[in-house]
């Protein structure tokens, strides 16, 4: 999906106060921080680029007031069955007769 130059423009104005998270800072992206929201919820997880904290989609606007980030990551998750016809190993082993 491409981007117009004013939008651009604004996500490059707000990029100075994204932070790369280093070994020592944890991320926060498995849930959201009030709720059980998840990647996997309908509205998926948002993730703070200053504060690497996640939130649902019904607290992003209280953490755009408290913390003023500007920048989120969209984390959304679907998952795909299996197809029925699949069909499971028999054996586990490895060099082993159909495993």
């Amino acid at each position: 999906m491409p981007l117009d130059e004013a939008t651009l423009a604004l996500v490059r104005a707000h990029m100075r106060n994204v932070k790369v998270p280093s070994h020592g800072d944890k991320v926060y992206k498995d849930e959201c921080m009030f709720s059980y929201d998840t990647p996997e919820s309908p509205g998926g997880l948002y993730i703070n680029l200053t504060t690497f904290q996640a939130y649902g989609e019904e607290f992003l606007g209280l953490d755009h007031q408290r913390s003023g980030g500007r920048l989120y990551l969209h984390e959304k998750w679907t998952r795909v069955p299996l197809p029925e016809d699949a069909e499971a190993p028999g054996t586990l082993g490895v060099g082993a007769q159909g495993g």
